[in-house]
């Protein structure tokens, strides 16, 4: 009798390996993204991230329109001298040399 020939072929069993690797990665995928979808605590979150996604947008616009606002007044601060002299006497209480002011008592004006 002669020598016992083997018929294992190692680069078919590497493929039928990475064909068992690739099939057990698929139906972990599965799994979870249906784990996922299904669960409550992944579709509240889901809903809860796109609320709060959504909130910031509108600050974001909220602040776009404040800083807008605040641009405009500091180039009309800048430019008009009227603006600085009505914030002098209204919040500071000064006046132009030779002005005289009448300060009228709280809950007078009418």
């Amino acid at each position: 009798m002669g020598a016992a020939v083997s018929v294992h072929d190692p680069r078919k069993s590497a493929k039928v390996t990475l064909k068992a690797v690739f099939l057990l990665s698929a139906v972990l995928t599965i799994v979870f993204l249906v784990s996922f979808v299904f669960s409550e605590q992944g579709i509240s979150e889901l809903q809860r991230s796109r609320k709060h996604v959504q909130s910031l947008q509108e600050e974001i616009a909220r602040l776009e329109t404040e800083n807008l606002r605040l641009r405009r007044e500091i180039q009309s601060l800048r430019t008009s001298t009227f603006v600085v002299e009505r914030i002098a006497r209204e919040d500071l209480g000064m006046s132009k040399e030779g002005e005289i002011v009448y300060l009228l008592p709280p809950g007078s004006e009418q």
